[in-house]
């Protein structure tokens, strides 16, 4: 049962990759009359990459977000549900362990992605 869930879950994760590097093949035949000169007469300009980046973010955000909490309800039922099952007590107690610390660094990712931001514009100080 586990092997077909990853085998699952890694084909999701291939597919996407599949779809997203046909984005960025589009991006970069838009973009015909770029040169490395003056990257200014570029139509799609950073763009492309700005916003893959964005949506990169908001996808990572997201599933930190539903991951964490779907992941602490199923460790929690799991270790309240395991009567002498001491095996499935453990596995609830990690699974609502991992939950809580997917749902701080939810909480915490924001800030750390904006202290990038902050250090790749070279801090408030500079013009």
């Amino acid at each position: 049962m586990s092997h077909a869930i990853s085998r699952a879950v890694l084909s999701m994760l291939a597919l996407s990759f599949v779809l997203t590097a046909g984005g960025i093949g589009a991006a970069s035949v838009v973009a015909d009359d770029c040169s490395p000169s003056s990257p200014d007469s570029c139509e799609a300009g950073m763009d492309g990459y700005t916003s893959m980046l964005d949506n990169l973010f908001e996808v990572a955000h997201t599933t930190l977000q539903y991951a964490g909490f779907v992941t602490v309800f199923a460790g929690a039922t799991l270790w309240f549900t395991a009567r002498r099952s001491s095996d499935r007590a453990q596995t609830g107690v990690w699974l609502l362990i991992g939950g809580l610390a997917m749902i701080v660094f939810y909480f915490g990712f924001t800030a750390f992605v904006s202290l990038l931001k902050w250090i790749a514009e070279g801090g408030s100080g500079s013009s």
